[in-house]
């Protein structure tokens, strides 16, 4: 069947439907044959004619290999073959019959009608070369044997066999020629259709060659315009604002149609399975030409100096925008997106990419256009915004927390005075008694400790740097860790790793040293039995590019404190929340909280950033300017207590 295809040209289905024609009509043919031929083999078995009845049986076997074999064909030219090799065998074998039966007295009279109809079905059946060839060799070899033989007596049962075969030669030639008519007529009709077709087809050929003319010279004043169109299109191409680029991807869009269904469908799928097709198939992906703002945008001094590079930029995509961008032209013939890409330079850019397939070139790819938009400077003020909004909700969070603690160092101070100023009296009253002393003076401890938290609090709520001056930052942590401000629990160890030559910083030690105090707390509680604070001092330099959108910081140099515990750790929905004020994962808060650290340092110019993770334990790092470095020899006594 393939070779039929290859050798006419027709589809498929076409030439199948043709051969099962063949088939059937072979069938059909036989099929019809097998009664009379059992008849006539019955009939000379019981005239004791047995070498008539193996020409019927060998007729029969005949047939029944040509249906079986017909069952088998693949083509028409084999179908073809098996019918005239079939039906040759049977008619050698008829005219067998027919000319020994001749010369047979018993059976003359029974195949006599039959030799009168054996021509015209050797016509019906073979056609008019072949036919008209085997009867006139059959008329010839039967006319011999009628004027060379003795035609027998006509009597008893010849007569009866005569008048027999008469009949049936007669059914048959009327119902052979009745079939013949019919098909010739048919033929005929045919005929005058196609006839009438071909003359309707000539009539169309004339229509069609005046259109095709008409249509050439529209063509022509298509082709005119479409010149003067394309220089049109290249002059807004060139002087076009927005970046543009004309690319050309058929080879790519053939290979993406040999695909199998189902990858097709999916793309997406399809590329995170099989990664390495881009990067393979991307020389496939041609530029045809960019305009001049393209040539800018990527700081490209020539179009052949981009055209040269970009491959190599489109081969080493890691985030899949060239996958993205494919499946989703296939899918629905345009794509946008944003991404972060660079400059041939090295610079960080933000585009806005929107790609489509013009109108008509939707099956082949041969134009693809691109329109890129710089989004970077709405973008960095977008994140310029963002921090903005970020510093002021901290700045307002600040404040509240410092009204807060403003009120409650004025009510705090207003009851100290009183405190204290009976406290005195009592002390002039109970001169002479040595217990009540004792007691008056654990009362004024714990007063002038008061009084102390009074000044922290006034200090935070006033902002700024209340009582500023230039300490060590490595005299202060060793003065928190030596006092009892720190309250340690048996088994719970603290670490100082100090450095060296750490610049001094400029601010108000009371508030500083409440923050570092506020923090080492926090760790002491987060940690268990056995855990360990580590406190570490140092100073660094911070850049440009080291400053993390949320941090209120400027280039220079720091000097920092970093508190570190072996706690259980804070999940990223807690840390993100560590700044709020009044926050807190306990059943009771308490001191001012990571917020008022905060508002603390970055009235000092500094930051605070915190580092943990769940059963990690935590890192805060507090930021200080630096000043200048501080030898060992420097007297630590700048650190005001």
């Amino acid at each position: 069947m393939r070779a039929d295809a290859k050798t006419t040209g027709r589809p498929m289905d076409v030439i199948a439907a043709e051969i099962e024609y063949h088939k059937r009509q072979n069938n059909i043919v036989l099929a019809s044959a097998l009664p009379s031929i059992v008849f006539f083999a019955c009939l000379y078995f019981y005239l004791q004619k047995y070498f008539h009845f193996a020409l019927f049986i060998i007729w029969l076997v005949d047939i029944f290999a040509g249906i079986t074999i017909n069952r088998r064909l693949k083509t028409i030219p084999a179908v073809t073959l098996n019918k005239r090799i079939t039906a040759g065998i049977g008619f050698t074998l008829l005219a067998t019959n027919l000319l020994v039966g001749l010369w047979d007295a018993a059976i003359y009279y029974i195949v006599l009608p039959w030799c009168f109809l054996f021509p015209m079905i050797a016509v019906m059946f073979f056609g008019r070369k072949t036919g008209l060839v085997t009867s006139f060799l059959f008329c010839v070899l039967a006319v011999t044997f009628f004027l060379i033989n003795d035609v027998p007596p006509l009597e008893g049962r010849a007569v009866i066999l005569l008048r027999l075969n008469t009949v049936i030669v007669l059914i048959s030639a009327l119902l052979h020629t009745s079939i013949y008519e019919k098909t010739r007529v048919k033929i005929q009709d045919e005929l005058a259709v196609s006839k009438n077709e071909y003359r309707l087809a000539e009539q169309r050929e004339r229509e069609t060659n005046i259109e095709l003319t008409q249509e050439m010279e529209r063509r022509r004043e298509a082709q005119k315009a479409l010149a003067e169109s394309e220089l049109h299109y290249r002059a807004l191409f060139e002087e076009s604002a927005v970046a543009l680029w004309d690319e050309s991807w058929p080879e790519f869009k053939k290979l993406l149609d040999g695909l199998p269904d189902e990858a097709r469908s999916n793309l997406d799928s399809y590329f995170n399975a099989h990664p390495g097709v881009i990067s393979q198939y991307t020389p496939l992906l041609k530029v045809n030409s960019v305009n001049r703002a393209a040539l800018k945008l990527m700081e490209a001094d020539t179009q052949a100096d981009l055209l040269e590079k970009l491959p190599r930029q489109f081969a080493l995509d890691k985030s899949g925008f060239l996958a993205r961008r494919i499946a989703s032209l296939y899918r629905s013939g345009s794509f946008d997106t944003e991404i972060v890409a660079y400059t041939l330079k090295g610079k960080k850019r933000h585009l806005l990419i929107s790609s489509s397939i013009p109108a008509g070139y939707e099956q082949s790819w041969a134009k693809v256009f691109s329109s890129i938009y710089d989004l970077t400077e709405r973008i960095e003020l977008e994140e310029e915004k963002k921090r903005m909004e970020q510093q002021m909700q901290g700045a307002r969070q600040f404040q509240a927390v410092a009204t807060l603690a403003g009120g409650i160092a004025h009510q705090f101070n207003n009851a100290l005075t009183i405190i204290f100023g009976n406290l005195d009296l009592l002390e002039m009253i109970t001169q002479g008694s040595p217990q009540n002393r004792k007691i008056l003076t654990s009362l004024k401890t714990s007063a002038e400790r008061m009084g102390r938290l009074t000044e922290q609090l006034i200090a935070y709520a006033r902002g700024g740097k209340y009582q500023p001056q230039d300490f060590s930052i490595n005299v202060l942590v060793n003065s928190i860790v030596n006092s009892k401000a720190i309250l340690r629990d048996s088994g719970k160890q603290v670490v100082t790793r100090l450095g060296e030559d750490i610049p001094l910083t400029f601010g108000d030690t009371t508030q500083i040293k409440m923050v570092v105090e506020a923090v080492v707390a926090n760790a002491f509680e987060a940690i268990g039995n056995g855990g360990t604070v580590l406190i570490e001092t140092g100073h660094r330099l911070i850049e440009d590019r080291d400053i993390a959108p949320q941090w209120p910081a400027r280039p220079g140099e720091y000097i920092f404190v970093c508190i570190e515990d072996d706690g259980a750790g804070m999940n990223e929905e807690v840390l993100q929340r560590i700044f709020e004020p009044f926050f807190t994962t306990k059943i009771y808060g308490r001191g001012l909280g990571m917020a008022a650290a905060y508002g603390v340092i970055k009235n000092h110019d500094g930051f605070i950033t915190v580092e943990s993770k769940e059963t990690w334990g935590t890192k805060v790092f507090i930021y200080l300017p630096g000043m200048y470095v501080l030898r060992q020899t420097d007297s630590p006594e700048q650190i005001r207590h």
